[in-house]
């Protein structure tokens, strides 16, 4: 059994990171396919739910950043020569750097490969250390095309999407008035861009909800400027949910109004039930998700006449298409079919590596 370690960095918990990465690490124990996978945290995870039941170790967190760098490194260096890992599989550009370090001072002998789960123009990104890597695991087209936009060789680069779980559920749409169901961190303007939905559900007309599921530091924010608007009394807040689809009863549409995503699960796990969904069309992630008319429609980022109009002719009671068929529209990322480009990527590797 060859060892493989998954060093991400600080992390909150709570996040589609976490999701993809238990389920991966989940997926190669059950599977015994000759990787033993392993989980390192630097810095810790604030909620470590989803760390459960899986093989893990943390270091310690500091706020000042030399000193976290440093605890990082020997950190690493500590981790790395007690558990001999044949493969770094790194989350964090930053991480790539470090692990890379380590590797020439000790002279080992295994690959790094990188795993970013954000747009390689994310601010959250340093783009230039994601080279340190040997190999490449993207999580979407739209990465690939940038990690060779880094003149990183087609061959180290190996599009693997996101594993979703297949779900029984169909959520059903209301048969008089529109639904409209927002999911994930709330950021007025940021990444997430409420700021967009807001506007573009003010100038409306008919009769409309907004579900609200989600939390962040900019909530107190979007309340105020959704009160502005007029329209805070026809939106739901309802927080943070574990799991917000038991809660869902009935759903129009999804709506993602990002800047910048890597592959949007949340996206993923509303078509999975049968939701129709509207997505800017940011760099990264929602073009593999969403077929025009048949699942969901993209608008240009940032084009909110193009996404006020998506939503009216919802409101319009527009025809959309069947729940089941949009179910089926995703069947590549379902978990069966992702293990095998996964389990294929990393046998790739390896032998690439070795010959």
């Amino acid at each position: 059994m060859k060892k493989i370690a998954f060093i991400a960095p600080h992390i909150s918990g709570k996040g589609g990171t976490e999701t993809v990465l238990r389920t991966v690490v989940q997926l190669m124990i059950k599977k015994k396919a000759g990787y033993e996978p392993y989980i390192f945290v630097l810095g810790g995870s604030l909620d470590k739910a989803w760390l459960q039941g899986l093989p893990y170790q943390e270091s310690h967190f500091s706020r000042n950043i030399i000193l976290r760098n440093m605890i990082y490194f020997f950190s690493l260096l500590r981790y790395i020569h007690n558990e001999r890992p044949d493969m770094i599989i790194s989350l964090d550009p930053m991480i790539c750097l470090l692990v890379n370090v380590v590797r020439k001072l000790t002279r080992g002998k295994y690959p790094i490969v990188s795993w970013i789960h954000f747009s390689l123009k994310s601010s959250k990104v340093r783009t230039g250390l994601v080279p340190k890597a040997d190999y490449h695991l993207a999580i979407s087209s739209g990465i690939a095309r940038q990690l060779r936009e880094l003149y990183i060789p087609q061959e180290r680069i190996f599009t693997i999407y996101n594993p979703l779980k297949p779900s029984e559920q169909i959520i059903p749409r209301p048969t008089s008035n529109t639904i409209f169901l927002y999911a994930g961190r709330i950021e007025f303007e940021g990444q997430k861009r409420l700021k967009d939905l807001l506007e573009s559900l003010s100038r409306l007309n008919g009769d409309w909800i907004l579900e609200v599921y989600g939390d962040g530091q900019d909530l107190p924010l979007c309340q105020r400027y959704a009160d502005q608007l007029h329209i805070n009394d026809k939106i739901k807040w309802h927080g943070y949910v574990a799991d917000p689809w038991d809660q869902m009863k009935e759903v129009t549409a999804l709506i993602l109004t990002s800047a910048y995503e890597g592959l949007p699960m949340v996206l993923a796990e509303a078509i999975s039930r049968g939701v129709y969904c509207i997505s800017s069309d940011c760099e990264t992630g929602p073009r593999d998700l969403i077929q025009e008319g048949k699942n969901g429609r993209l608008y240009k980022s940032g084009h909110l006449n193009d996404l006020q109009k998506l939503l009216q002719n919802l409101i319009n009671h527009k025809e959309l298409p069947d729940p089941v068929e949009i179910q089926k529209s995703i069947k590549k990322f379902y978990v069966g079919h992702y293990y095998t480009n996964f389990y294929n990527a990393l046998s790739r590797i390896d032998y690439q590596w070795n010959n």
